[in-house]
């Protein structure tokens, strides 16, 4: 049986089609399904969190990053279930780092006649993010965004400009492979998937399974123009070649901000968050 979680106020009008591609492919192939659609935030984790109460193993995401970090934290045992993704959303970012065609049919019938395939994800202070999380810039973007009234992608690119040249950078100290390191960073993020932001590739040679996550640092240079020349090797897909970038690829680190610093997990805002990061293995994907 699969459980079908759809989120219909997620990226474009075109995909509120979606339940109703998925069915018509799901019964192409006989396959047992059921459609739940959530009504406001918090609704993913909560069907979540029944469906794999009552035994549930099979669930399928119609949405984006944020309706499927919702699901995984709504899992009562990762390990045991199988997720699926029709992507739905602004970003897609994590259904990009899988290959997932936004094409509804064309997911569905990688669902419907595929195997599911291991991935990792990470743990943070007690929460499960699929894609990215991290602090910095992108919680600065994020912030801006929920302020905003523009939408999708373009909200975001805004609130990202806004950013670039408002934004100064905070310190930061880093736990990673037995080192403790000091950074005045722009970002520091944790990627599991190699994009955030709807396309912006933070971390190109991440790879979800495996059983590592990459640790991307950018320093805050002097001066408004490094910090530009930065953003655009981000925005091309170059962020490897910044010389201010310190990478490390790794199962476990931890971030420490003197003052209280906003995290974001797949794009979700979260205060006085623990930044305890690790990897973790057992889940399922259809991909």
């Amino acid at each position: 049986m699969f459980h079908v979680i759809s989120n219909p106020v997620s990226g474009k009008k075109g995909n509120l089609k979606n339940p109703q591609i998925v069915a018509r492919v799901f019964e192409k192939y006989g396959l047992e399904y059921k459609l739940y659609q959530t009504a406001c935030q918090g609704d993913g984790k909560a069907l979540a969190e029944q469906i794999t109460k009552d035994g549930g193993r099979d669930i399928v995401v119609i949405g984006g990053d944020g309706t499927l970090h919702e699901v995984l934290n709504g899992l009562k045992e990762p390990s045991e279930c199988r997720l699926g993704l029709i992507p739905s959303g602004t970003g897609n970012d994590f259904g990009y780092a899988l290959g997932i065609p936004e094409d509804a049919e064309k997911a569905a019938e990688l669902i419907a006649t595929g195997q599911a395939k291991d991935v990792d994800y990470i743990e943070v202070g007690g929460k499960r993010c699929m894609n990215v999380c991290g602090m910095g810039m992108d919680v600065d973007v994020l912030e801006r965004c929920s302020r905003g009234k523009s939408r999708g992608k373009m909200k975001y690119l805004k609130s990202l400009l806004s950013s670039l040249f408002a934004f100064k950078g905070y310190n930061i100290q880093i736990q990673v492979d037995g080192e403790t390191i000091e950074k005045h960073a722009l970002i520091a993020a944790v990627c599991n998937g190699k994009a955030f932001g709807g396309g912006i590739r933070i971390c190109p040679v991440a790879e979800v399974n495996d059983h590592k996550f990459d640790v991307q640092v950018i320093d805050c240079p002097n001066g408004k123009w490094k910090i530009v020349k930065a953003f655009l090797k981000l925005m091309k897909g170059k962020i490897m070649e910044v010389p201010y970038l310190s990478h490390y690829r790794t199962d476990r680190v931890v971030f420490t901000t003197k003052d209280t610093a906003i995290s974001q997990l797949d794009g979700e805002l979260y205060q006085d968050l623990s930044f305890v990061a690790e990897i973790k293995r057992g889940l399922k994907f259809y991909y």
